[in-house]
């Protein structure tokens, strides 16, 4: 997943309000959601790629096809003549800027769409000079058949959709290019009018097509709108896609009335229309995680704001959106992170940690990707603990527990997975001590505790192999007091690793380091080395984990 820089969403914690329904389909839909527009604009840059090379490749045909001087022969390219180069050049070099534009996403994405529509009058405009760039005729004129500017306009339509107004302009226009072409022509050689019927034949089919296209055109955009619509669930709009994985995804939803934006995660559709057993198992599992995370108020977890049903009976809810990214992405992107650093990240886990486990929750699939540094507000390298989706209650039947599992999954991830999970025994608050002193270790080195080519090979190496000390795996000094922590949490008994969470923080602010990790240096981290937005925020909650 991609960091995100944008300005951070507000955490406030608000009142949870009753479920909000259903989605709304009276909402008029205004424009494409932005990941249609984002792919229209990716589109359109192969489509100006494709009208450069076939000008060329045409081009480069008519000169070896031996039409005889001045004859067209229902070609687009007759021999060349100085319109035709005029023509090709404007096409070429049109073509190649708009291609360059699309790519290069420097411009907004519907500012780029707009200067596609003019790219489409700009083409048509270039295709009608190559096709008139003889001297005009009675005779040539009545041979020129069908203009390409009809195909050219349907073939735009389709690739890249726009209000009803807009490209009817666009349309109208590119259709007008032929009778312009024809004019262009008639000044440049000097030649003879053609009688007003001859205009009428030749040139009835564009506007014929341009009309034909501005309904395909209105058709096409209704089913973006009506895919807009879709994506209204409750008082949120869904605006782009965040992740996605085996049961859930997660989208960028900003909510109608409040104008905030938030992290909105749902089943994905296809697995809640399954009729089996495992879509009630999924669904029991969303509602878990959103009751459990709505639980806890340490403003080290991540907050949930709302929660609701769509018409289709499908489970969502909404958290706050988090600028930031998460820790296996940190280290990922900037290798490891100094002692000091580490220190700081795992007390802040700590903290939600502990309040989890005095309300009875065991986290059970505590991992770098569920825990996310952000930017809050002033504050840097805040940490959030996310995706309670398999979060156990110790007030709960172990029996109960195993009915959440889906057959055929593993519950946790098997390269923090504690021995006693892995053996199928009783879990409590150790269990999430040793996953988070195997997230400790990769803060440290950027390396798992046991490499294993094969996830049974990974668990057997949690159950049977002593972890080599983090100092061994890295170059980065590390105290001889924080490797020790590390490594007790790593302990295979659970009566030998630091009993609670609170406990864990005390060792943890007992190690020492030679500085501090102020929030001066934070700040100064962040400002250095994720100065501006790159990307949109990630989700509060990463998509429910591939099986």
């Amino acid at each position: 997943m991609q960091q995100p820089e944008n300005q951070p969403a507000q955490v406030v914690r608000a009142e949870t309000p009753q479920p909000t329904g259903s989605i709304r389909s009276t909402i008029h839909c205004y424009d494409l959601p932005p990941d249609l527009v984002e792919k229209a604009v990716n589109r359109l840059g192969w489509l100006a790629l494709v009208y450069v090379t076939s000008h060329i490749a045409l081009r480069v045909v008519s000169h070896y096809s031996g039409h005889p001087e001045g004859v067209p022969e229902h070609s687009l390219f007759p021999a060349p003549f100085p319109l035709a180069d005029i023509g090709l050049i404007v096409a070429v070099v049109s073509g190649l800027v708009v291609c360059a534009l699309a790519w290069s996403r420097k411009l907004p994405d519907r500012l780029m769409l707009d200067i596609g529509l003019l790219f489409e009058v700009v083409g048509a405009f270039c295709i009608a000079l190559v096709e008139f760039s003889v001297p005009p005729s009675s005779s040539n004129l009545l041979g020129q058949g069908n203009s390409s500017i009809v195909v050219w306009i349907t073939f735009f339509i389709l690739v890249v959709p726009s209000t009803f107004g807009k490209t009817t302009l666009a349309a109208l226009t590119s259709a007008a290019m032929g009778p312009a072409g024809l004019a262009v022509s008639i000044l440049f050689h000097q030649s003879t009018v053609p009688a007003p019927g001859l205009w009428l034949g030749l040139f009835f089919p564009n506007f014929w097509f341009a009309a034909g296209a501005m309904l395909l055109s209105r058709f096409i955009y209704r089913l973006g709108c009506d895919v807009s619509k879709a994506r209204e669930m409750g008082s949120y709009k869904l605006l782009e896609p965040l992740g996605s994985g085996g049961m859930g995804e997660v989208w960028r939803a900003q909510h109608r009335m409040l104008a905030r934006t938030s992290a909105l995660k749902m089943i994905r559709s296809d697995v809640c229309m399954m009729k089996d057993k495992r879509a009630g198992t999924v669904a029991r599992r969303f509602e878990r995680e959103v009751q459990a995370t709505a639980a806890l108020h340490s403003p080290h977890t991540v907050a949930v704001y709302d929660f609701g049903t769509a018409d289709d009976g499908c489970f969502y809810y909404v958290m706050e959106l988090l600028d930031g990214l998460d820790l296996d992405s940190l280290v990922e992107r900037f290798g490891p992170l100094p002692p000091e650093r580490v220190i700081s990240f795992l007390q802040q886990a700590c903290e939600s940690l502990a309040e989890a486990h005095s309300n009875g929750l065991i986290h059970r699939d505590i991992k770098p990707k569920n825990i996310f540094s952000c930017r809050l507000g002033l504050n840097y390298d805040f940490i959030k603990v996310l995706d309670f989706g398999l979060v156990k209650d110790d007030m709960q039947s172990e029996e109960a527990q195993t009915r959440l599992t889906v057959e055929g999954t593993t519950t946790g991830t098997p390269a923090y997975m504690p021995p006693e999970m892995a053996l199928g025994k009783t879990v409590d608050a150790r269990t999430d001590i040793y996953a988070l002193g195997c997230v400790g270790y990769w803060l440290l080195t950027g390396q798992l505790v046991f490499e294993g080519s094969t996830p049974m090979a990974m668990l057997l190496a949690h159950l049977q192999t002593p972890p080599i000390p983090p100092s061994e795996r890295t170059e980065v000094e590390i105290p001889s007091s924080l490797e020790q922590v590390i490594l007790s949490c790593l302990e295979k008994e659970p009566d030998r690793r630091p009993q609670s969470a609170l406990e864990l923080s005390r060792r943890l602010a007992a190690c020492e380091v030679s500085e501090t990790w102020s929030p001066e240096r934070a700040e100064r981290w962040w400002r250095t080395h994720m100065p501006s937005p790159e990307a949109p925020p990630q989700a509060a909650l990463v998509a429910e984990r591939e099986t």
